[in-house]
């Protein structure tokens, strides 16, 4: 898969060409945890991602996060939460259709279920992380997979 789309920074391509991997963090909706709690953790999911930025960096993985809210809601709540990385507002669900992510249906709304997808740099999806059933080990089980994929591809070059 290989795409351009518009985030809270501007636009940014799917793969990122500068990192090995990139790492798509996708939420059902900031903020869905005050009106439906069975949903909630989106922004602790997010943050967690935040929190091990430094982590993230030392893998060469480039973040970002993905709702199927309207970007607009989404850049006020990027600063609000200082998370550091661009958030993707994906209201037609068609990146992350394209990417095989889980949906839940919320009243008439389709939302994403949380989940994460780690593409390499030739935008071939290595993994898809569902479920996420606690939200504060969001980034913590994708740095489990990134690792794992190193160590496949270091056992695999050898």
């Amino acid at each position: 898969m290989h795409s351009v789309v518009e985030t809270t920074d501007g636009t940014v391509s799917i793969p990122s060409p500068e990192h090995r991997w990139t790492v798509l963090i996708f939420i059902t909706e900031p903020g869905i945890g005050e009106t439906l709690p069975e949903l909630g953790g989106c922004t602790t999911g997010l943050c967690s991602a935040r929190d091990e930025a430094a982590a993230f960096a030392r893998s060469d993985a480039r973040v970002l996060g993905v709702s199927a809210h309207p970007p607009g809601h989404l850049a006020e709540f990027g600063r609000t939460r200082n998370l550091g990385y661009a958030l993707i507002g994906d209201s037609d669900l068609s990146l992350g259709r394209a990417l095989g992510v889980p949906e839940v249906r919320v009243g008439e709304r389709q939302l994403f279920a949380r989940a994460a997808v780690v593409l390499d740099r030739g935008g071939q999806v290595r993994s898809l992380i569902h479920p996420v059933p606690h939200p504060e080990r969001h980034a913590a089980l994708v740095l489990d997979e990134l690792a794992r994929l190193e160590s496949n591809d270091r056992t695999m070059d050898v």
